[in-house]
């Protein structure tokens, strides 16, 4: 998301500029010196994520400014309707909603949706008129589903990858589609396969390939999305990090390597080739098994009819719940409960919220010191543990503790190893690969909380 905001701030600024308008963004990296100058002189517009639209709900000043807005816009509304950061967004929504004081204009954008009069009414929140806006240019896609079968050459080259006939086969097959192109996205459904797969093209000396996923650091992204951008890479292998509308310049075509499992996703990643309104999208799906091919087929079948799954909208996330009932403690400092549940119920994903489920969570956090609450007025108070317990928690996203992993030649950040990874398997020696490429672990720098690495 944070690479999406500096892309969307890139693209937005060139319109800005010729607009007479002021835009910057502001997410969790976002130096201190520019905080504090957005504090006291906000830009226009402000590009952002759903996290840091939490830490500055509470704000006095930045409440005084949010207090002007006039329209909100969701892009990629299907990445977030679908996820607890969404539920949490929709309560969010509604906060500022009390803090403007009158309604704005709420927008979602997407490509990928299934059910668009639900998820319209996610970002419009509980009893709003909303509208429907589908845009259908006439934009050409191509896909193609293929299982190749290994040839003599195949046999030969898996000995030399140490891999089955099969896999070779694929690895092949990719090369080719690669080779037969300017610029090709490669995408796979895990960081394990585009290590692996990166793996295999560099063992064929294939340095015009790359990995990019959201295990490296920023540094090494930028740096492997710029040599695409410039023609360095033919190719990059990714996940997800470069689904959404991120741009990384002219992709000709894109392959899946092996199902891409969600009709969604398949239009998802095959549009990002051929990104122009008279240009031709183009995609292949490499598969392994029949029954991956047979899947594969389905989503294709379903993706020229257009036909996406529909977004799944987690409702009364009692985690959310709790989290947001703090949230508006902080805006507020007390607020009954009658004001509480007309807020909450606001929220889309909140409509059919029971009082009792909700005097059930507020019991909860009364009885962890979270907040006060006084049963006889029914009335909530912030706690003085309150403030803590919503910044700690201001994302919906899994915690995991990561290791950053260090080159000790470059003194360069290569990514980050996450925690069970760290318990069960890195001991010093252990070969392990990273960005396509094999890395032994020297030591653990409990003084810098970094891994120290060397090529093998």
């Amino acid at each position: 998301m944070r690479a999406l905001n500096r892309d969307l701030l890139k693209r937005l600024s060139f319109w800005a500029q010729h607009l007479g308008l002021t835009v910057e963004v502001r997410h969790g990296d976002t130096e201190m010196k520019l905080r504090r100058r957005q504090a006291i002189s906000p830009p226009q517009m402000l590009v952002t994520t759903p996290e840091t639209l939490q830490a500055i709900l509470p704000g006095s000043r930045m409440r005084q400014h949010l207090s002007h807005v006039r329209h909100v816009v969701v892009d990629e509304v299907h990445e977030l309707a679908s996820s607890k950061r969404g539920v949490q967004l929709s309560i969010a929504l509604e906060r500022l909603f009390d803090v403007v004081g009158e309604e704005f204009q709420r927008v979602g954008l997407s490509a990928t949706v299934g059910n668009p009069e639900e998820v319209a009414q996610f970002i419009a929140g509980t009893g709003r008129k909303i509208r429907i806006v589908q845009a259908l240019p006439p934009k050409g896609y191509s896909y193609n589903v293929e299982n190749p079968l290994p040839t003599d050459a195949d046999y030969e080259l898996a000995g030399k990858l140490r891999t089955s006939p099969e896999a070779a086969a694929r690895i092949r097959r990719v090369l080719e589609l690669v080779d037969s192109h300017k610029s090709t996205l490669i995408f796979v459904n895990s960081r394990t396969n585009a290590e692996m797969l990166g793996h295999k093209f560099g063992q064929l000396g294939r340095a015009d390939i790359a990995v990019h996923h959201g295990s490296l650091s920023k540094e090494e992204r930028v740096q492997i999305e710029d040599e695409f951008k410039a023609g360095v890479l033919r190719a990059i292998i990714c996940t997800s990090t470069l689904e959404l509308g991120i741009d990384i310049g002219n992709v000709d075509l894109v392959v899946q390597y092996l199902s891409p499992r969600q009709v969604s996703s398949l239009i998802q990643r095959v549009g990002r080739s051929g990104h122009r309104l008279d240009m031709l999208s183009e995609g292949v799906i490499v598969t392994a098994f029949p029954d991956d091919t047979l899947e594969s087929t389905a989503a294709v079948r379903k993706a020229y009819k257009n036909k996406v799954e529909p977004v799944l909208i987690h409702e009364d996330a009692l985690d959310v719940l709790a989290h947001q009932t703090a949230g508006l403690l902080m805006d507020k400092g007390s607020l009954t409960i009658k004001e509480l549940m007309a807020t909450v119920r606001r929220a889309y994903p909140y409509r059919n919220l029971k009082e009792k489920t909700l005097l059930d969570v507020i019991d909860f956090l009364d009885s962890l010191d979270e907040l006060r609450f006084e049963k006889e007025g029914k009335v909530l108070r912030r706690a003085r543990k309150s403030r803590r317990y919503y910044f700690e928690n201001l994302s919906m996203i899994p915690d995991e503790r990561r290791y950053p992993i260090v080159n000790v030649i470059s003194d360069r950040k290569i990514g980050t190893l996450g925690d069970e990874f760290m318990a069960i398997r890195a001991r010093v020696g252990l070969n392990f690969i990273v960005r396509g490429k094999v890395w032994r672990k020297l030591l653990y720098d409990k003084s810098i909380h970094c891994l120290l690495i060397n090529t093998k």
